[in-house]
Formats: structure tokens, sequence, C-alpha cells
């Protein structure tokens, strides 16, 4: 079984055979980004159940603030020294858990490569019993705001050439003939934005990222090259 092929930062993957061999190390935070319902019919043994909406700002679409991420994450019982892992069965949710920790400082913060999919299909068992840490009080590290685009900076970034739009949604999202949750007059796209859907750059076969040199020819193809500044929705 191929887990990477050449990335250039592989420490932001996890292998499911370096996962099992690390999984009782008392630093490793394993998180489960799935459905509750999911994770209560089984999950990767001592992880421990937190899905995407728990980093959103309440009653908001925005992103919660540092001290709100804070106290979620150190009422879970994660340290700012602790090694979390994110998995999930298809990769956005728990894609978004890894941006959440990264954009708030976490040292060590690691996706797990083809997520409990693959785990499973190593042949690794699963568990029922819920995962649980003593809460611990979350020291917050330097942030990386960069990360994040505000509307006003979405605005802001309309006319610059510099710049380019990422639509990560469905292809039918992306021409309006889907409207999604959007009202009738609000459909398609933000202007000039370019299409790759988020599964494009998976292996359907087994849910690995693509080669590192088949994924950077189908972004480069699109204008996605290292020197724009791109900003993904």
């Amino acid at each position: 079984m191929v887990e990477h092929k050449a990335y250039p930062h592989e420490e932001l993957l996890a292998s499911p055979s370096w996962l099992a061999e690390h999984l009782n190390d008392p630093n490793i935070k394993l998180v489960d980004s799935r459905a509750a319902r999911d994770y209560t019919a089984g999950h990767i043994p001592g992880a421990i159940s937190l899905t995407s909406p728990a980093f959103k700002a309440q009653g908001a679409l925005e992103t919660c603030s540092a001290e709100e991420f804070a106290d979620t994450v150190g009422g879970l019982g994660i340290g700012p020294s602790d090694t979390v892992v994110c998995y999930d069965d298809r990769g956005p949710s728990a894609a978004r858990t890894w941006w959440a920790f990264t954009r708030f400082g976490h040292g060590d913060v690691r996706f797990l490569h083809g997520g409990i999919r693959q785990w499973q299909e190593a042949g690794y068992n699963l568990a029922t019993e819920p995962g649980s840490h003593s809460p611990v009080a979350y020291e917050l590290g330097e942030g990386h705001d960069e990360l994040a685009c505000t509307l006003p900076q979405a605005i802001d970034s309309l006319n610059d050439a510099d710049a380019l739009f990422w639509d990560t949604r469905s292809a039918e999202e992306y021409s309006g003939v889907n409207a999604s949750n959007n009202p009738a007059d609000r459909v398609g796209h933000i202007p000039r934005a370019v299409h790759i859907e988020w599964n494009e750059l998976t292996d359907p076969a087994t849910g690995f990222f693509k080669p590192a040199n088949e994924m950077r020819g189908i972004l480069e193809a699109k204008g996605i090259t290292p020197e724009k500044q791109i900003i993904t929705y």
C-alpha cells in the first residue's frame, strides 16, 4: 500500500501505519471529525469526537475566536504540545479541523492520509467506547491569521491580478445549476474564480491524495501557482 508519494511537506500527513505505531503515545490526540452517529458506530481507538461546526462562531458563519478555540480544545484535554491527528471518512471535515488548529497556532497537527477508510483497509481495529482526556488549560501560541480571508479582504482582492479565487464546490454549484442553500438570484461563483472540486485531488479508489506531480499539474492548468495569492472557498 502506497501511503505517501513525494509530497513537499509529508510531515503534515500521518500514515495509518505510523498512527498504529504511535496510537498509545500519551501526547497523541486523535480527533474524529465525522458526524456523531458515525463516530458512535465505530472510530479509531482513543479518538475524541469533534465535528467541524465546533469551530464556528456562535450564530455566525465565521470561524470562532482564538479564545473560543482554546476553550474548546482545552476542554477536550488537548494541550499545545500534543500531536493532533485529524481524520474523517472523506476529507473535507478533517481538513477544516486541521485548518483551525493550524490557524490558531497549534504546533503539530496532522491529517490522516486516507482517513478511517485506509485505517480499516490496513486491517486495524475500530472501537465504540468514546475516547476522553482530562481537561487542560490550553495556552494559545502565535496564530496564523494569514490563513483566513475575511469578506472585506475578499472584496478588495476582486481586482487584484495577483489574487486568484479557487472554488472547490461541485461543478453544478460553480455554474449555478445547483443553487444549494443560496437564493435564486445569488447562484454561481465569485467573478474570475477558477473551479477544481476538492475531490479531483484525491484518488477515488483509495482516498489518498494523488501524487504530488499530478496534483501540481491539475492546479497549474487552472493558474494556481506558488506566486499567486490563492483564496479558496
